[in-house]
């Protein structure tokens, strides 16, 4: 093609840009926005501590969609957004949120800074089988919990493979780390094991099978509090058991139940700065909240279809660095102080991202609810009894309307004991 051709064709393509723009914007003009729907933990009246910012389904939620622009000029692309299958153990780090999918047997890292996806852990001796948690060192060392492999993968602050971690019969299925040392719930031993995750060598274990203080029925979930003491979840008693970091048992919350502060199937957990103790429950399809005395403070997430609903959750994470990332998602009248992360097996929305904070000094609860879309279906009805002596938690689908109590506590930094509603 010559000079002259090709002045023509760009000349051609910017005035088809043009008509397509002019075209594209006449039907914009046509067409309103929705108008946008918070939705909060708890319900008004209390004040919101919990709110939902965004749900990620595929890679193209990080990366971002072609446009229809783009796509009628260029051409549509292709093998551009990865969904996730079912995600499983999460961690954020540096504007980095690090997704185990079991199925698709990856490690998948979203990076938020420069709207990029990588894949690790599909080729080679890295290769993943069913990547169930991962755990992010300070040092950049990656640490994946691979059940099917029955070992610990690790991978560089490069994403290569760096080596492993096992032993007959381990089957590894959360992690933690304190300075040199890997913290590893091991389901099958009913235990935690404690490495050196620089030589691989186990140091201790934590806990033992049995029924009593201190032994547990099946180790599903590891993590440490700011002293360095050990929270296991004991996923076949239903219960949170609390170490010492040398392993001499403290305390346990929790129970086999359907009472608020107890369990059916619990999973991952998480906890803040703040102390907060965040665990999943799989089976009421929410995140109980406790601080360090065990008592329950609250719960956010509730089966349904509305914005923040949860579909199987498993994992959790909490992160105070990146809040800037969603800094747009959040409502003007609330003051978000950490991010909470948690992941779906099933359902559309398999990564769930929610802040926890506060109203903004001189804010009401009016001034979040007055721009209200519409009530959104929540855990439990307000004409309902709160959850007070004993009151079931509901184990069926919720009502139309925001949830109420889970139970009286005395709460740090003003922290309510109710469930969800929609602003």
């Amino acid at each position: 093609m010559n000079v002259d051709s090709m002045m023509v064709a760009r000349k051609l393509t910017g005035l088809v840009a043009v008509l397509l723009l002019g075209f594209l914007g006449g039907c914009a003009q046509k067409v309103q926005a929705p108008a946008k729907t918070y939705m909060f933990w708890p319900p008004t009246p209390d004040d919101p501590h919990i709110q939902f910012l965004m749900a990620i389904s595929s890679s193209a939620d990080v990366t971002g969609r072609q446009g229809k622009l783009d796509e009628m000029i260029y051409g549509k692309e292709t093998n551009s957004d990865l969904p996730f299958n079912r995600p499983y153990g999460v961690r954020m780090v540096d504007g980095k949120i690090y997704v185990c999918d079991a199925s698709a047997s990856l490690l998948a890292i979203l990076d938020f800074r420069t709207k990029q996806v990588r894949i690790i852990g599909q080729e080679g001796d890295g290769r993943l089988s069913k990547p169930i948690d991962v755990a992010v060192a300070p040092d950049g060392l990656r640490y994946v919990a691979d059940t099917g492999l029955g070992s610990i993968v690790v991978f560089d602050d490069k994403d290569q493979y760096a080596g492993k971690i096992s032993l007959p019969g381990m089957r590894p299925v959360s992690l933690a780390i304190s300075q040199n040392e890997l913290y590893v719930a091991d389901m099958a031993a009913s235990r935690v094991r404690v490495f050196d995750r620089m030589s691989g060598k186990e140091l201790r274990t934590i806990g033992e099978p049995g029924a009593g203080p201190g032994h547990m029925g099946g180790a599903m979930g590891v993590a440490l509090d700011r002293q360095g003491n050990v929270y296991v979840n004991d996923v076949l008693g239903c219960r949170v058991q609390k170490f010492t970091r040398d392993g001499k048992f403290i305390s346990s919350l929790g129970g086999v139940g359907d009472l608020p502060g107890l369990f059916v199937r619990p999973k991952h957990m998480a906890i803040d700065a703040s102390g907060i103790l965040y665990v999943v429950d799989n089976a009421f399809q929410n995140v109980q909240m406790f601080n360090e005395k065990s008592e329950m403070l609250m719960f956010f997430g509730a089966p349904g279809t509305h914005p923040g609903a949860m579909d199987m959750p498993t994992g959790i994470c909490v992160d105070d660095a990146d809040l800037e990332l969603f800094a747009s998602y959040v409502h003007p009248a609330f003051q978000a102080q950490r991010l909470v992360i948690v992941t779906n097996n099933f359902g559309p929305a398999k990564i769930m991202i929610y802040a926890l904070g506060e109203l903004k000094p001189g804010k009401t609860v009016a001034d979040i609810s007055s721009g209200r879309i519409k009530t959104i279906v929540g855990f439990r009805g307000n004409d309902a009894p709160a959850f007070k002596d004993n009151a079931p938690v509901p184990t069926t689908e919720p009502t139309t309307q925001p949830a109420t109590q889970m139970g009286p506590t005395t709460l740090p930094q003003g922290l309510p004991t109710t469930g969800g509603g929609s602003y």
